[in-house]
Formats: structure tokens, sequence, C-alpha cells
């Protein structure tokens, strides 16, 4: 077996992009300070479970979410800005579907009730309730962006929590795929509150920002749930006895298929995972490593020259994606800035359940993207707190704002902060104060 550098996924700062132009109002810091929040608080929940709250929005209204009228429309309202946006009739846009999920968001639970089917159904569970979670979170954020067109600032921060309360329940529900809705849901209500810091008006929103947990979407659950999706499908290749051909053949056929379906969802080529284990099981050099490094990792030296070079490569392919599964499970206790630093595991190329192995580092790099987002709009809240104080004019250096400012979460070192004529640039961002 070819031995190969697992490079552990980078977690480097984005490349940055094209210049973004924003053009902000003065306005002073909420008092009391968390007058806003963006998050629902204990205050306003309520005894319930959300998740049914969430999916009881399409029991009623599916011609909404589906139907031909309600796609166009909402595709339509997706491509307008807010100017155009404050011109339609949107004051109820999506009815009682929103307000449920507004009350779902604002109850004291959330338990998706899927725990049993991921701990017996393995690979095999379908979740065909995240496509139409993304279709709410999409319609909650036009109904977002028509508050902010409207300068209904009180609903725009009201649908906000419900977004992020939305996203962050995603965080409970046991699978990496759904984790991944939650970002994404997460980043729209981000997206919207940008466009809502531009408009003459807008609330300063400092604390607010900096008093959203981090991370707002955990990625712990779903990790643990996807190692006992798999863990459902491994156990069948059993370590403590030979395998039968019958057995061995089985175990393949079901591989083949799960990892196939791996496969296509990530839109990669198919592979013919029998050729494969055919080929390295006559090859009596490799077959004779991989016995080592079983025994090497416990299991008994009888048992393990007893079992068929068939069953010999399976069971050491298996222990190399376990390798690789914690290498990339131990990035969720890493700083984002800390990654680069670890040390790579060495492990098998091309192995047979390497599509099983699940892409934390990739997730875990949105989720500081995400948070990298919050932090730089915390520096656009903070100029604007400091804009107010001072006739309109912004700080020449980030030193004279008095409030705490966050580290860039991809290094933690301090964003960059330059004065460019009227404006200052901070990352990607150009800004400056209308007059």
């Amino acid at each position: 077996m070819t031995p190969f550098l697992l490079v552990v996924a980078s977690l480097a700062a984005p490349v940055a992009g094209p210049t973004v132009h924003v053009t902000v109002h003065p306005a002073a810091a909420p008092r009391p300070a968390l007058k806003y929040q963006l998050l629902p608080e204990v205050r306003e929940l309520k005894a319930g479970n959300a998740a049914q709250w969430y999916l009881r929005c399409f029991m009623e209204q599916r011609n909404f979410f589906f139907g031909k009228e309600g796609v166009a429309q909402r595709v339509r309202y997706q491509s307008m800005t807010l100017k155009e946006l404050a011109k339609e009739q949107l004051q109820n846009y999506g009815g009682s579907a929103l307000s449920q999920a507004d009350w779902g968001a604002r109850l004291d639970t959330c338990d998706w009730q899927v725990l049993d089917r991921i701990q017996t159904e393995g690979l095999d569970l379908r979740l065909p309730e995240l496509g139409p979670l993304h279709l709410l979170a999409v319609s909650l954020q036009i109904r977002f962006r028509g508050e902010v067109a409207r300068g209904d600032y009180a609903d725009a921060i009201r649908t906000a929590k419900t977004m992020f309360g939305l996203a962050r329940h995603l965080g409970d529900y046991p699978t990496l795929a759904a984790n991944r809705v939650g970002l994404g849901i997460a980043n729209l209500a981000l997206d919207t509150l940008w466009e809502m810091i531009q408009q003459p008006g807008a609330p300063n929103l400092i604390w607010a920002l900096t008093d959203l947990p981090c991370p707002l979407v955990e990625l712990r659950k779903g990790v643990q749930g996807d190692r006992a999706l798999a863990d459902t499908e491994l156990r069948f290749f059993r370590d403590d006895a030979a395998l039968t051909d019958a057995e061995v053949d089985e175990l393949v056929g079901r591989l083949s298929g799960r990892a196939g379906y791996v496969r296509e969802q990530a839109g990669l080529p198919p592979r013919n995972l029998r050729a494969a284990l055919a080929v390295r099981a006559k090859d009596a050099d490799g077959v004779r490593a991989a016995r080592i490094r079983l025994i090497d990792s416990g299991l008994g030296k009888d048992a393990v020259e007893r079992f068929a070079p068939v069953h010999v490569v399976l069971l050491d392919d298996k222990r190399d994606y376990e390798v690789r599964r914690d290498a990339e499970f131990r990035l969720l206790g890493v700083k984002p800035w800390e990654v680069n630093a670890l040390p790579r595991e060495k492990g098998a190329a091309n192995g047979l359940f390497t599509d099983l192995v699940p892409r934390v580092g990739e997730l875990r790099a949105a989720q500081a993207r995400f948070e990298q987002r919050v932090a730089l709009l915390r520096h656009v809240e903070a100029l604007r707190m400091y804009a107010a104080k001072h006739n309109g004019k912004l700080p020449s250096k980030l030193d004279d704002v008095d409030v705490p400012l966050p580290t860039d979460p991809f290094t933690n070192k301090p964003f960059g902060y330059e004065v460019t004529g009227a404006a200052v640039r901070i990352h990607v961002y150009e800004i400056t104060v209308a007059k």
C-alpha cells in the first residue's frame, strides 16, 4: 500500500475578493445596550418543540413554497433591490407559513426526532426535510428584506431573530448536512443585516452582534451523528473471526452502494471498489504490510494471520478510515488559526472507505467565514458609533474606537485598517459615511 500524507483541511484566511463599497449613516449605540438582540430571549420563549413548528410551515402552504406561482414570485423578489422591494406589497408576505416559523424559533426545545433513525438506518438515511427548510429560510429572508426596505426595523430584527434561531436549531440536528443548511441560513440573515445597516435610520447593532453566540451553528452533534451513520455500516466488518466469501461479497456490495451514493452527491465519478479490492488482495507485499499494521493497532496476531487477504485489506482500510476520520473530527476543538500547525497523519492512498471520511474541515472553514463576517460587521457598527460622536468623521486608526473589537478568526490578529481619503478600508470593505 503506497503511503501518502493526509493533509488536514486548511483553514487559511480566504483569498481577498473584489472591493465591496459600503456607505453607512452615523448611529449611536443603543441605550440600553441590549435594546436589540438577534436571538430569541428566555422571556420570549414558550414550552414546545420548535422542529414540529418548522415542519408545520409546509403543511398548509404547499402552494406558497412549491407551487409554480410561488416559486416564480420568490425568484423575482430575490433579484430585486431594496428600492424595488419597497414598492411591493410584502407586509404579510408568507402569512401563516412564516408566522409558524416565528413561533417555532421561540419555543424552548428542538428535537428533530431523527436520533433512532441515525443509529439504525446507517447511510440509507434520507433527510427530505432539509431542502424545504432552506426554502423556508429564503422566504423569511424575502420578508426580512421587505421590512428593511420599508424601514420597519423592529419587524426586521424580529425576522432576523427567527432566522438565526432556525439556524441555531439546525446545529442541534445530528448530521453535518443539516448543520451545513444551518450555516447557509445564518449567512442569508447576515446578508440582509449588511444591507440593513446601510439604510438611513437603521439602529446600531454592535452589542447585538457582540452578544451572538460563537459558534452560532454548532457542528458537534452533526459530526457525532455522521460517525454513528458510518459505524452502523462498519459494524459488519468483523475483526474477531474470518469472513466467508459470501460475507465479503455482501459487504463489498453494500460498501460500493454507499460510496457510490456519496460520490454521486459530491459530483464525483464512480469507482469500481470490487476491482480495486481484488487488485490489492493479490499484492502480497501490500497484504503483508497491512497485517503488520493491524497487529500494531491491537488486533490479535493469530487471528490476523488466519484472515484471508481480502479480509485483511478491508480491515486495514477500515483502520485507516478511522484514523483519517478522527483527524477531521479533532478540528472541532482547534481554533481556525491553529489548524495549519497540526501535524499530518499518514494514511492509505485512495482507500476503499475514503469517500466516507467526513469533510469537517470544509464546514469548520465555513463556520469561521461566518464568524469573520460577523466580526467585520461589528467593526462597521463601531465606525457608525464613532461617526455619530464625531460629526460624521471616521477614526484615523481603530484604536480610537472605544469599544472592544474582535480579531480575524483566521489569523487571531486585528483586521488591517487603512484610511483612503474620505473612506476607510477593512479587509475587502471600503466604508464611507453618507453626507
